[in-house]
């Protein structure tokens, strides 16, 4: 596995934590609901958007719609 992999596969752990902490906080009423959703919405997107394409992952079939 190359650098950039190992890189973006590190990136996605860290996200994929962050998103967990950011739920346990939220659960003990420590984040706000409104807060906790902006915070989720960045890690989501992050992975979604920048380190699952480094991956190879095709994520262009996530956004369509079925008729």
């Amino acid at each position: 596995m190359d650098i950039p992999k190992i890189v973006a596969k590190m990136r996605f752990e860290y996200h994929g934590a962050a998103l967990d902490f950011n739920n346990v906080l939220n659960q003990l009423g420590i984040r706000k609901d409104e807060k906790a959703e902006e915070v989720a919405k960045h890690h989501v997107m992050t992975i979604v958007n920048d380190i699952c394409p480094r991956l190879g992952y095709d994520v262009s079939q996530l956004a369509k719609k079925e008729s």
